[in-house]
C-alpha cells in the first residue's frame, strides 16, 4: 500500500485531540545539532561521531512523526505505533537508516501504558539504530537541520535535551545552497535568517540547555571548539574526532550523495568567505538587504558584503 492511500485512509479517522501525551514521566537527555543547512553541521557529526560515546544516525525529519501522533494518538497504541513507524518507513530518505523496523514495532507494542508516548518511541528508534551501528555509543543525538524549527516541540519531548546551535555567515551559506538548489537567493537568505533567529529564541529561554558554535571556529580551531562540544555534552574529549577522516566510519547518507563527499577531507578553511567571489553587486545588495542586520548582530559584519573589510 503506498504512502499516499495510507494518509488518505487516516483522513477517514478521528483526530486525537486529548490523546496521549507526547512524553511520560521517562527523562532522556538526547543532543541535536540544528543550524541551517550548509552551516557544516554533516562535518560536525562526523567529529562527534569518531567519539566512541556519541552516535548520530542519518538526517531524520521529525515534523511529520509529531504530527502525526497527536492527530492519532487516541487510536490504540499498536495503530498508534503503525502510522508513526509507517510515517519512517515511507520516507524518501529511510533507506539510509538501514534499520529494520519490524523488531522496533514488537518490542514497542508490548511496552508498558506508562511508557506509550512519543518521547519513547523516538528514544527506543534512537538506541535501535546505535545498537545495530554503535554498539559502544551512550548517548544519541540528531543531526537534521530543518528540525531546527521544531525546537519547542522538541524540548516539549525531551525537557532534558542538549542543543549545539552550528552558525555560519550566512553570505557563505547562501552561496554553497544555490550551487546545489535552483531556489534564489532571496529564499535561502530568508531561511537562513529564521533558523539563526529562532535557534537563538531558544538558547534565550533555555541557556543551561544550548551552546552556539562557529562554524569558521570549528574550522579554524578543531580541538579546541571540539573540546568545547564535549565538555557542554558532558563526555571526555578525544583525539579521534580530529581524525574522523581516517575512520573510516559509514554514516548513511553522507556516502549517497557527491555533494557531501568533502566531508571525508580533513577538517580546512577554504570554506570560509567564498561569497567574496560568488555575487554580483546586485545579489550583494540584495543579501546585505535580507541578512545585513542578522549578520552584524552575529558580529560577521553587514559592510562586508560591499566588499568592505
Amino acid at each position: 500500500m503506498s504512502i499516499g492511500k495510507v494518509r488518505r485512509l487516516l483522513l477517514h479517522l478521528p483526530v486525537a485531540l486529548g490523546g496521549r501525551p507526547l512524553r511520560g514521566k521517562e527523562r532522556y537527555r538526547p543532543f541535536f545539532i540544528v543550524g541551517s543547512g550548509r552551516s557544516g553541521t554533516t562535518l560536525l557529526r562526523a567529529m562527534l561521531e569518531a567519539h566512541p560515546d556519541l552516535h548520530i544516525p542519518p538526517e531524520n525529519p521529525l515534523e511529520s512523526l509529531v504530527r502525526d501522533y497527536r492527530r492519532y494518538s487516541r487510536l490504540p497504541w499498536s495503530v498508534v505505533l503503525r502510522i508513526v513507524l509507517a510515517e519512517l518507513e515511507f520516507h524518501a530518505t529511510w533507506e539510509r537508516w538501514e534499520l529494520s523496523l519490524g523488531p522496533l514495532f514488537r518490542e514497542l507494542k508490548a511496552s508498558p501504558r506508562s511508557a506509550r508516548n512519543l518521547a519513547a518511541v523516538l528514544d527506543a528508534l534512537y538506541r535501535a539504530h546505535g545498537r545495530v551501528h554503535k554498539p559502544s555509543a551512550t548517548r544519541w543525538g540528531d543531526k537534521t537541520p530543518p528540525n531546527t524549527v521544531m525546537l519547542p516541540t522538541l524540548r516539549a519531548l525531551f525537557p532534558d535535551l542538549q542543543v549545539v546551535h552550528l552558525v555560519r555567515d550566512g553570505r557563505d551559506v547562501v552561496q554553497s545552497f544555490m550551487r546545489e538548489s535552483q531556489a534564489g537567493l532571496t529564499y535561502f537568505a530568508h531561511w537562513w535568517v529564521r533558523t539563526v533567529c529562532i535557534a537563538q529564541a531558544f538558547g534565550a529561554h533555555h541557556p543551561a540547555q544550548y551552546l552556539e558554535v562557529r562554524y569558521e571556529d570549528l574550522a579554524r580551531h578543531p580541538n579546541a571548539t571540539l573540546q568545547q562540544i564535549t565538555s557542554f555534552l558532558g563526555v571526555s574529549p578525544d583525539q579521534r574526532m580530529l581524525r574522523y577522516h581516517e575512520l573510516g566510519q559509514k554514516l548513511g547518507d553522507v556516502e549517497r550523495y557527491p555533494g557531501l563527499q568533502g566531508v571525508w577531507k580533513p577538517v580546512h578553511r577554504e570554506s570560509i568567505g567564498k561569497w567574496r567571489t560568488a555575487f554580483d553587486a546586485h545579489q550583494l545588495a540584495e543579501l546585505d538587504r535580507v541578512i545585513g542586520s542578522t549578520l552584524e548582530h552575529l558580529g560577521y559584519g553587514a559592510n562586508q558584503s560591499r566588499g568592505v573589510e
